[in-house]
């Protein structure tokens, strides 16, 4: 994991299906890696891109109800990167979650894939979503 640049919020997110069981995690860290935010949570039954969308969306909901205007997000999916980043189509399943993704996000944040030993804790947190109630 890469620090963002001096005054910025960087925004990791994760999600976790297992036996069609999703769960999703991520955390927030400003520019000297100090964690402002954690989240874990439970999200029903779904898929691999579902868990990843619906992660991705409560990160970004619980930036926007707290003020936090993040500048970077990074996925270790990079298919649903390149769903939000307008390079592929959606699935219709979570179409809906990255429009919504797309209201909530800063317009001058930029959306990224980071590989999955980039993005260690947002991965923890998304298994740790599965205990949640």
């Amino acid at each position: 994991w890469q620090v963002p640049p001096y005054g910025s919020l960087k925004l990791n997110t994760d999600g976790s299906c297992i036996d069609n069981a999703c769960a999703g995690g991520g955390v927030v860290r400003d520019h000297t890696g100090m964690i402002i935010l954690a989240f874990s949570s439970s999200f029903g039954i779904g898929n691999s891109a579902e868990a990843e969308a619906k992660a991705m969306h409560l990160g970004l909901r619980l930036c926007s109800e707290r003020g936090l205007s993040i500048s970077f997000m990074e996925l270790d999916s990079l298919f649903l990167v390149n769903c939000f980043n307008d390079l592929w189509n959606p699935p219709w399943a979570i179409e809906y979650i990255l429009r919504d993704c797309k209201n909530l996000i800063p317009s001058h944040a930029s959306v990224s894939h980071a590989f999955r030993e980039a993005n260690g804790l947002a991965d923890r947190l998304a298994a740790h979503g599965h205990t949640c109630q």
